[in-house]
């Protein structure tokens, strides 16, 4: 969506659209090669039925057709509401200025042609609307809150969500605030966590043990039950994820730590490992299920303007 048309699209609202809800806004998830824009209504926490859209993104397309890509899939939201466009919230990966809205993506192979540009203003501009109707955070954190205010986190005071999927995302909250997670660079033998706990090391390491290709870790959790190797690999990744969630919360460890990400729908076959590392350090932690899926982002994205 948004990549077959002109560089340059604003949008005009008639009047219906302009009608402004003080507890709607838009609440957007912007990923490597997507973007998902929908009504969230902040009392309750819920995405209004009938007011999302998604949008197909091609991240190394120019600055123009990638932000006019955004706004086209945002404007379509209100439209579809029949609200206004004038409060958004973005969750939006990092390296970025979440503040100022500037992109600090470089080297990573997406959206390269936004590298220290204002996202925020260009955006807004886009949009015909000022750029303070825009507030962003990053990815990991947004799915933090949205668990927290709608989901698996509600009524905890200090909780950690990690994001198992591509990468390695992660994000705490305690007494009231929110901080950008450290997990994917955090040390771990020789290297850092994202290179054991993510979907690629899944692929590589079936691939040097049986000499087989797979598309993920869907496929391998299809197999699980009858290959024996596919079980393992669950197996060892649950042991690794509870030494990497001992050594680096070991001496201030959260009441209870959110699980999301595409890894995640494999819950049962690696959470007991996890479990018994924590057991056996005697480390007290609820490992609880994401409840929100996609929606998670979008709603704590949405719950920058409570």
């Amino acid at each position: 969506m948004g990549n077959s048309g002109p560089a340059s699209c604003m949008y005009t609202l008639n009047a219906n659209q302009q009608k402004a809800m003080d507890n709607l806004v838009i609440g957007v998830d912007i990923g490597g090669t997507h973007i998902t824009a929908c009504m969230v209504n902040t009392d309750t926490g819920q995405i209004i039925e009938g007011a999302c859209v998604r949008g197909e993104i091609d991240p190394l397309q120019n600055k123009e057709r990638i932000i006019c890509a955004w706004a086209e899939t945002i404007a379509a939201c209100a439209k579809q509401h029949g609200s206004s466009v004038d409060r958004i919230g973005i969750a939006m990966p990092g390296p970025f200025d979440y503040e100022k809205g500037i992109s600090l993506i470089t080297g990573l192979h997406k959206y390269e042609c936004l590298y220290s540009l204002n996202v925020k203003e260009l955006l807004a501009a886009e949009l015909g609307i000022p750029s303070g109707g825009i507030r962003m955070m990053n990815d990991a954190t947004a799915y933090l809150a949205g668990e927290l205010k709608a989901g698996a986190g509600q009524g905890c005071n200090h909780v950690a969500g990690i994001t198992l999927g591509t990468g390695l995302g992660s994000a705490l909250y305690e007494n009231g605030f929110f901080h950008d997670g450290d997990l994917w660079c955090f040390p771990f033998r020789e290297s850092r966590a994202e290179e054991f706990l993510s979907s690629r090391w899944f692929v590589s390491e079936y691939a040097k043990r049986k000499k087989e290709k797979v598309t993920g870790v869907k496929e391998l959790a299809s197999m699980a039950n009858d290959d024996g190797a596919a079980r393992k690999l669950f197996e060892e990744f649950g042991y690794t994820l509870g030494e990497v969630l001992k050594d680096r919360f070991f001496d201030h460890f959260p009441e209870r730590i959110i699980i999301g990400g595409n890894i995640a729908k494999a819950w049962d076959l690696f959470k007991p490992f996890c479990e018994e590392v924590l057991r056996r350090h005697k480390l007290s932690c609820m490992l609880a299920p994401a409840l929100l899926g996609e929606n998670a982002a979008l709603t704590g994205a949405a719950y920058l303007w409570e």
